[in-house]
């Protein structure tokens, strides 16, 4: 399948997760910069509780729920902010100037062009899948949302039998590809891929450039240079697109940059002002689709606002002390530090997953330290050129005194990843990265928000030397340079067009290429670790037009045949590869290919309403001790309880014909 296939969906999806949260930001009062930033992460709010709420008054899952409540979420953010301002308090609007955005529009655009070149290599055609544990389930999610019409997070768990808070699972990257299924007429697999390269070459870029911006203040050369480095490192986007996959986690990690640019305007950290008001709303209108997009990332937030907040809350102090205020003063600020630490030790502690530790240490602390300070995580190449610009930003925040706040909360997200890479299980290991599970890899994707802003910081330092090094040469030389001063301009705007060609270049050699070129065989369908072929596409892309919409087809999940569901929406006995079973489907697994003749297997077949199987074979991914639990799958050629229907090489569908 070719990659313009793929061009109207990507743009479908484009239009998704940006235009409900731009109108949002837009009514809030945000302008420019701060619109397109914040689009991201209130998009998913709407699109989350949109489909939380739709199950709750009888609606199925469609795009004018999303229209519908985009209109009354603006309607309302405009009563509250505009009709009750004054047109002085309109005028505190904040508008960068248009140099800004338009940097910032080049950064974004480099970064994304850069990252979706990597992605397509990466995943090689946009039908392919990633042949891996968890795209079993989250492809059968998608369906599961189309087929119910329910894609509330409370409930997408039922999809393989859970009950309560069992059912519970972030849906919001499922409701996008199904929206995206349903508005399209895309396979679920072409709608997956485009909504990870939306992620990866839109979302990530706007939010990065977004973050720079608040941070490093309205330097264009770090706006530009920040959605190119956004594209330089492996550990994020590409390593969730690889490992797990994690794809909700893909979508929660690629907004929290514009989160936490939220919570720096809001403990007016940054140049960049904001009325107070309007800042609580936005943080509070985002939270809901951080949470139901991931929950983790409420978690990975909270622990990096934390030196954000007692920062601020030093300075305020500060200036209480060196203004001479009566002890009174100090009282509210004392209430607020104990009640938000309280909140916060509640929340961390609630929002841990459970008590699976199954991840182990990879590395020893010196060399966890290392990986953070080259970019060169979960043990793959260091990033060279941004981690060299990097300490440069490190060293220029340290001088300047004005950021280390900044510097806390990267030493905070640093922190976490060494506890999780080098502690060996146990208490103090899950107490700070339990809400992770103890992974890593989860851990990892957060640290190139971090690198790029301080990369950007470090390039911006170089540029700002330079040019006061050619001002003072300019102060000596006046009578000769300036007749020269628009060719000197003409210069220096051409300099800086090629330092920053030679930066995307050079952040696209080196590390990500090796690990783009390493891993794309995770996304190649005839490899020893696949779990579906070439004959296997070939195969699935017949089903529905050989067995009927009702029927239920059995197969062993472990081999692919489970995704017959995502692919053909037809209904299959496990949704995915951990799914308990009944005693009913272990009848069927053990003992099908001996129906003929046996009434017990007939029942269990009947009750399950199974009329055909899935024979994919032998290959199994990870080659997991249960994937050899399903012995009345095999050996069905030569079994009387089965008829041949349709075969691709090796893989065949059967029709039961013993029990009906």
């Amino acid at each position: 399948m070719s990659w313009w296939t793929a061009v109207p969906v990507v743009l479908a999806c484009m239009v998704l997760v940006l235009a409900p949260g731009a109108a949002l930001a837009f009514s809030l009062g945000f302008r420019r910069l701060a619109v397109l930033g914040l689009a991201p992460v209130l998009s998913l709010s709407i699109i989350g509780v949109g489909a939380v709420a739709a199950p709750l008054v009888g609606l199925r899952w469609n795009i004018w729920i999303v229209v519908g409540l985009s209109v009354l979420a603006c309607a309302g953010a405009w009563l509250v902010t505009d009709f009750r301002q004054s047109a002085r308090n309109r005028a505190t609007i904040h508008r960068d100037p248009w140099m800004v955005l338009g940097a910032a529009v080049l950064g974004m655009g480099a970064g994304a062009l850069l990252i979706a070149r990597r992605v397509m290599q990466l995943v090689g055609a946009p039908d392919n899948i990633s042949q891996r544990y968890d795209d079993v389930f989250q492809l059968n999610a998608v369906r599961f949302v189309l087929d119910s019409g329910n894609g509330s997070t409370f409930s997408l768990g039922e999809m393989g039998g859970g009950k309560g808070l069992g059912a519970v699972y972030p849906a919001v990257w499922h409701d996008i590809a199904a929206l995206l299924v349903q508005l399209t007429g895309a396979s679920v697999p072409l709608a997956v891929t485009s909504l990870n390269l939306t992620i990866c070459a839109v979302i990530w870029p706007v939010s990065v450039v977004f973050l720079t911006r608040v941070v490093a203040g309205p330097k264009l050369v770090a706006i530009m240079a920040s959605g190119i480095f956004a594209a330089g490192l492996a550990a994020f986007p590409f390593l969730l697109l690889v490992w797990g996959p994690l794809f909700p986690n893909l979508l929660s990690v690629s907004v929290i940059p514009a989160a936490l640019a939220v919570i720096v305007l809001l403990f007016r950290l940054s140049d960049h002002a904001e009325r107070p008001w309007r800042l609580w709303l936005a943080l509070l209108l985002l939270v809901p689709g951080m949470t139901l997009a991931h929950m983790s990332a409420v978690g990975a937030v909270l622990a990096f606002s934390v030196p954000m907040a007692a920062w601020a809350m030093g300075l305020h102090l500060r200036r209480l002390a060196v203004a001479g205020s009566p002890w009174r003063h100090y009282i509210a600020p004392a209430a607020l530090t104990v009640a938000c630490a309280a909140v916060a030790i509640v929340a961390w502690n609630t929002l841990r997953p459970g008590s699976y530790t199954g991840w182990t240490p990879h590395t020893t602390t010196p060399g966890a330290i290392g990986e953070v300070l080259a970019n060169g995580e979960m043990s793959t190449r260091s990033a060279v050129v941004i981690s060299v610009l990097a300490a440069v930003g490190i060293f220029r925040m340290v001088g300047g005194r004005r950021q280390i706040w900044w510097l806390l909360s990267f030493a905070a997200a640093a922190s976490l990843y060494v506890v999780d890479a080098a502690v060996a299980k146990g208490p103090v290991r899950f107490f700070w990265t339990g809400i992770w599970y103890a992974d890593t890899n989860r851990l990892a994707a957060y640290l190139p928000a971090f690198a790029v802003v301080l990369a950007a910081v470090g390039l911006a330092g170089i540029v700002d030397a330079c040019v006061r090094a050619a001002a003072r040469f300019r102060d000596r030389k006046a009578a000769v340079v300036r007749p020269w001063s628009r060719p000197a301009l003409a210069a220096g705007v051409a300099a800086s067009l090629l330092v920053l060609g030679f930066l995307a270049v050079s952040t696209q050699l080196g590390s990500i290429r090796t690990y783009i070129a390493t891993n794309k065989q995770f996304y190649e369908r005839n490899t020893p670790s696949s779990i579906l072929s070439d004959d296997e596409y070939q195969l699935l892309a017949r089903i529905d037009g050989e067995v009927p919409a009702n029927a239920v087809i059995a197969g062993n999940p472990w081999n692919g045949s489970g995704l017959v569901y995502a692919f053909a929406d037809r209904k299959v006995l496990k949704y995915h590869l951990s799914q308990g079973t009944t005693k009913e489907q272990s009848v069927v697994d053990q003992s099908l290919n001996k129906a003929a003749g046996n009434p017990a297997v007939c029942k269990a077949i009947r009750d399950l309403d199974v009329h055909y199987v899935l024979d994919f074979g032998t290959q199994y991914l990870l080659n997991h001790p249960a994937s050899r639990t399903y012995p009345g799958l095999q050996d069905l050629a030569t079994s009387a309880s089965v008829q041949l229907v349709d075969q691709q090489g090796a893989a065949k569908l059967y029709k039961v014909r013993a029990c009906w």
